[in-house]
């Protein structure tokens, strides 16, 4: 132990002699490393965390969680969501699960009052898990205050509400007051009580998705906006299902179990005379037992290869670090060189040699992952904000555990070990009479270690500058991609229309967005305005369509799908009309239904001719709503940039009076000027209309390319830091040679070289390298690109352009880098090198 610390108290003296080259070399070093802890802290949990519960082993989700929202169809393939009465069905089967339990595949965002003792409060958000009365005892978690739900809060329909408040949301709302339990919550003229806190860890079992409140299911229809009594229908499967195998039990078996249950549950909702088409579906139906350990998580599924590329990119930073750092103490031992002869002289051992640099290269290690923590803290929080497509922050804990402190005491042992081994073995080799003769020591340049680590660096580092302008080509094609619709001046706020209190179908509800599209549009500057069901990447609505010219369509090719707008919509978002009208104010809750459809569905459903007076429906072949089409409107893409141009039929909501969250606005001139005026006249139509978020429709369509912008983003970053890297590392050890042969360059021009001679020996060692680690490089990019092929867009991985921009770019910066030394050795005066020593 003593002779440790020698070893590390003389280990301070020797980097504290040189703060230079300390500092270059921790910083290196804390850079790649806390790089490496922000990725993995972020992939740790999305990817790795298990769920903060009781045996998360034992969980199975009833499907895979793919899917979300409300389906009314027969299954015909794996499904994931399932009805109510198919709950309850399944947790009779206690001979193969101890506990069964159910959620809704929607969080609602909905907004209330919180009231304490009797005082009401200004109305806020609240984003609400409706869950079964077994959902908290089937997890195992208990409450940190209060109590969880039981299944008896979820057997009567509207009779239980109760509310389970988060514990975040109980610290930030409540001040984290026990005598919170108790008080109440009113939502839409129902009033909750709060029951009971959830424990500190627990965030759902959905991963990037965090609710202030949980309630039973049995509040569902008391619920805005949509306000569902759907509870007893087999055909309204909204849920997610969660099962705990009993002991002893596969989830083979019981997935088998739960496929024959499943087929007898669609057979009995289909009837005594089932169709042949309902049979051949049934039979393709199937439930697939997933584990869930990891929670549900959609966050999980988008950035999965994301985070796993990143990672990859991270760790050849680090890499790169390495070698520079290596590469660095090669030269710093060269200049050490006769104090090791000494030390060796003196009777020290070479293994005790060896032990010194090892702890110096430790104390270097451990001083940059130290910072590394500290900038991976930092870097996390940034990741969060770099993966949200909101104005808030993904809430993914991505506080250090000891599994993230684990791997960074592992990523600095490890980089110890790597730039440490090469300098410690080359310094244990010094021979003490060579040294101590005064020989001149040959240069860490001239040692084909030192070259290696060159040639790796310029490799790795084009390696990464090929990715990154792989990845940001890639999210410019995407930006550049159009959308059918006019994204300049326009803006998109969120309106929720369901906190006034009216329900479907409430006859309020059409008259209130009509006057508030009428006096948003009466403000000077505003040129349209308009609600909307959805406007782009906010989820969709989709049925089949049926008419009379196309009864040959398929199944699969009739579906369209459909949105609630107002009458100038298609002037807010900038889509054209190229056939019959619009909508106008003839068409109201009593007049016949109508509809505006795209082109793709005009062409779809009425081929060989004018769609105008042909009618459809949605409800099915023999429905008796049927839907003239009055107008034809020009392709555009909501669901996502990278979609096909598919049918969709628009209705005004002055025939579908529904609450709608999404308004559109049309203005010229700044948006500054325009927005508050906006704000304040919706408030004055109805003050009780809260406004959640405003963005521009343009970064609207940016939001969609979330996991784009990370992507290419950190790429670049970390392409550019690897460039500096490998760069710094090739004029470090360029300078340090030709401080080194500063009496050589000296005899040699004394003896008659000119200068561009000296310059050009000098580069020429340089750009030898360079040329070895571009070629590796280009070798390295052509095999490894292959594996990110998924998330480039109209692009190949071997994409030639990217190659030789990325090629040129590196060496330009490394001619530049191996330039500067030599001019300086070009520059020696003669009669100063033969003094030097």
């Amino acid at each position: 132990m003593q002779t440790v610390l020698q070893d590390i108290k003389f280990g301070l003296r020797v980097l504290l002699k040189k703060p230079g080259f300390t500092l270059v070399a921790v910083l290196s070093l804390a850079l790649g490393i806390g790089a490496n802890t922000a990725i993995f802290s972020l992939l740790d949990a999305v990817l790795i965390k298990t769920l903060p519960v009781q045996r998360p082993d034992q969980l199975v989700l009833f499907g895979t969680g793919r899917d979300m929202g409300i389906s009314i169809g027969l299954p015909n393939s794996s499904f994931d969501l399932f009805s109510y009465p198919f709950y309850r069905q399944v947790q009779q089967r206690s001979d193969l699960f101890s506990g069964v339990a159910s959620l809704s595949s929607l969080q609602w965002n909905v907004h209330g009052f919180v009231n304490a003792g009797g005082s009401g409060s200004d109305i806020e958000q609240l984003k609400v898990q409706l869950v079964s009365g077994t959902y908290f005892p089937v997890l195992g978690v208990k409450a940190e205050v209060g109590r969880v739900f039981t299944d008896a809060d979820d057997q009567t329909p509207g009779g239980h509400p109760y509310a389970v408040a988060s514990y975040a949301w109980w610290q930030q709302r409540l001040g984290g007051d026990p005598s919170a339990i108790g008080k109440t919550i009113t939502i839409d003229n129902t009033v909750y009580t709060i029951v009971g806190v959830a424990p500190k860890e627990f965030f759902g079992t959905t991963v990037g998705s965090a609710p202030d409140l949980w309630m039973p299911l049995a509040m569902e229809k008391q619920m805005p906006p949509m306000h569902s009594d759907e509870r007893n229908n087999d055909s309204w499967q909204s849920l997610y299902v969660i099962g705990r195998l009993q002991n002893g039990v596969t989830a083979a078996q019981a997935n088998s179990a739960v496929n024959l249950l499943f087929k007898q549950s669609l057979l009995a909702r289909v009837g005594a005379q089932p169709s042949a088409h309902d049979l051949q579906d049934i039979q393709k139906a199937t439930v697939e037992l997933t584990p869930v350990s990891r929670g549900l998580s959609l966050l999980r599924r988008q950035f999965s290869l994301s985070l796993k590329v990143l990672m990859g990119v991270v760790a050849l930073v680090l890499l790169i670090a390495s070698a520079n750092v290596a590469n660095l103490l090669l030269a710093h031992g060269a200049a050490r060189s006769r104090e090791f002869a000494v030390r060796l002289a003196a009777g020290a051992g070479r293994g005790r040699l060896v032990r010194q640099l090892f702890t110096e290269s430790a104390l270097l290690a451990l001083l940059g992952g130290a910072i590394g923590v500290a900038l991976s803290s930092w870097g996390s929080r940034l990741l969060l904000r770099m993966a949200s497509d909101g104005p808030e922050a993904v809430p993914v804990d991505v506080t250090p555990n000891l599994r993230i402190l684990g791997f960074t005491i592992a990523v600095s042992a490890l980089c110890a070990i790597v730039f440490g081994t090469a300098p410690a073995l080359r310094a244990a080799r010094t021979e003490p009479n060579a040294s101590l003769k005064g020989g001149k020591i040959t240069t860490a340049l001239r040692n084909p270690l030192g070259k290696t680590f060159v040639v790796v660096q310029v490799a790795l580092s084009l390696l990464l500058l090929v990715g990154a302008g792989l990845f940001v080509r890639t999210l410019i094609n995407l930006q550049s991609l159009p959308t059918g619709f006019n994204q300049d001046n326009a803006m998109l706020f969120q309106v929720d229309t369901s906190a006034t209190g009216y329900k479907e179908k409430d006859p309020r509800i059409a008259p209130l967005l009509h006057d508030v599209e009428e006096r948003v549009e009466a403000i000077p500057g505003v040129q349209a305005a308009s609600f909307a069901f959805y406007t782009f990447n906010q989820g969709l609505w989709t049925t089949p369509a049926y008419t009379h010219e196309q009864n040959s369509l398929t199944e699969d090719s009739r579906v369209i799908r459909n949105n609630v707008v107002g009458k100038d919509f298609f002037a807010a978002m900038g889509v054209p009309l190229v056939l019959g009208r619009g909508f106008g104010p003839q068409d109201t809750e009593r007049s016949p239904k109508v509809a505006v459809i795209s082109e793709s569905m005009a062409q779809r459903f009425f081929p060989n001719a004018s769609p105008l007076g042909k009618h459809f429906g949605i409800d099915g072949p023999e429905s008796s709503e049927r839907i003239e089409v009055i107008g034809v409107v020009k392709d555009a893409k909501y669901g996502s940039l990278t979609e096909e141009l598919t049918p969709i039929a628009f209705y005004p909501h002055s025939q579908r009076p529904d609450t709608l969250l999404n308004f559109v606005v049309r203005f010229s001139g700044p948006a500054s000027s325009v927005v508050p005026q906006i704000r304040q006249t919706i408030k004055q139509v109805n003050h009780s209309l809260p406004i959640d978020d405003v963005v521009s429709l343009s970064d609207q369509i940016g939001r969609a390319l979330v996991q784009q912008k990370l992507v290419a983003r950190l790429a670049s970053f970390f392409g550019l830091l690897a460039l500096l890297l490998a760069c710094v590392g090739l004029y470090g050890v360029m300078s340090y040679g030709v401080a080194r042969r500063t009496n050589e360059i000296g005899i040699r021009m004394a003896l008659g070289a000119q200068g561009r001679s000296v310059l050009w020996l000098v580069l020429r060692e340089a750009l030898v390298l360079v040329g070895i680690g571009l070629f590796v490089g280009v070798l390295a990019s052509l095999a490894v690109t292959r594996t990110a092929s998924s998330l480039l867009y109209e692009l190949k991985p071997n994409d030639p352009l990217t190659i030789i921009g990325a090629t040129l770019l590196l060496a330009a910066v490394a001619i530049v880098a191996g330039y500067l030394p030599a001019r300086r050795a070009a520059r020696v005066d003669p009669l100063v090198a033969l003094r030097y020593e």
